[in-house]
C-alpha cells in the first residue's frame, strides 16, 4: 500500500484512536472496547485492518496463573506515523543549517522557532498554561499525558513526534522544552528517552510557587 494511503488510514477516526492508544503499550480487545465504547467484533475489524497494513501484530501478556491474555500492539513498522519523506527533508535542512551557520547561529535560529511555536502567553493562571501547552503539543503531534509531584510537573509522552530525528539531533528536544517552559512561565528540564525504538518525550517543570 503506497504510505501516503496508510497513513491516511491509521490517523483516520476510530483507526487513529487504536494506534494512539497501542503507542502506550499493548491492549486487550476488552481494553479496547472499553476505550472506544464498540462492540468486541467492531474492535476486531479495526484490528485486522490495522494489522493487513503491517501496523499491528498480535501478542501475549503472561499474568500469573492461568490463560495468558492475548494482546494487541503496534509494529516497528508504526514507530512513526509520518511520511518518511518530512523526516529526510527536515533532517537535511537541520544538518545544512548547522554547517552553513555555524553552532551559535543554529542553535539562535532554534531559539526563534521556540519563541514563534510558543507565542505570547501573559496574565494567565499557570493551569490554563498548562492545558494550552498541552493543546499545542498535541496539535504538534505529542500525546502527553501530566504527572504531579510535590515540586514539580512531568509531561510524559507515550512516544516522539519527532522519532526519526531525534537521535541524531537531540537538539529538538530541547527546543520543545524551551516551547514548554516560555508557555509555561517556569523553567523545564528535558529528559527525554532517545535510546529506546519508539522514543518518548519527557519534561520535568518546576511547580509554580516553588524554588
Amino acid at each position: 500500500m503506497p504510505q501516503n494511503r496508510w497513513f491516511g488510514r491509521i490517523l483516520a477516526g476510530t483507526r487513529g484512536q487504536i494506534a494512539a492508544r497501542l503507542r502506550s503499550g499493548p491492549a486487550t480487545i476488552g481494553e479496547l472496547v472499553g476505550l472506544l465504547g464498540l462492540s468486541a467484533n467492531a474492535v476486531r475489524s479495526h484490528l485486522s485492518a490495522l494489522e493487513r497494513d503491517g501496523l499491528v501484530e498480535q501478542g501475549v501478556r503472561r499474568q500469573g496463573v492461568g490463560k495468558p491474555a492475548h494482546v494487541y500492539r503496534l509494529t516497528g513498522e508504526a514507530a512513526s506515523l509520518r511520511p518518511k519523506a518530512y523526516d529526510l527533508v527536515l533532517g537535511a535542512l537541520l544538518q545544512s543549517l548547522r554547517e552553513s551557520a555555524g553552532e551559535a547561529a543554529y542553535n539562535a535560529s532554534l531559539d526563534a522557532v521556540a519563541r514563534q511555536l510558543a507565542g505570547n502567553v501573559v496574565n494567565v493562571p499557570f493551569e490554563a498554561r498548562l492545558a494550552g501547552t498541552l493543546e499545542l503539543l498535541a496539535a504538534l503531534g505529542a500525546d502527553v499525558a501530566v504527572e504531579r509531584r510535590e515540586d514539580s510537573i512531568e509531561l510524559l509522552g507515550s512516544d516522539c513526534p519527532l522519532s526519526q530525528l531525534v537521535g541524531p539531533h537531540p537538539e529538538l528536544c530541547r527546543l520543545i522544552a524551551n516551547v514548554v517552559s516560555r508557555r509555561l512561565g517556569t523553567e523545564v528540564a528535558e529528559c527525554c528517552d532517545r535510546a529506546s525504538e519508539l522514543p518518548r518525550c519527557r519534561f520535568r517543570a518546576r511547580s509554580p510557587g516553588t524554588v
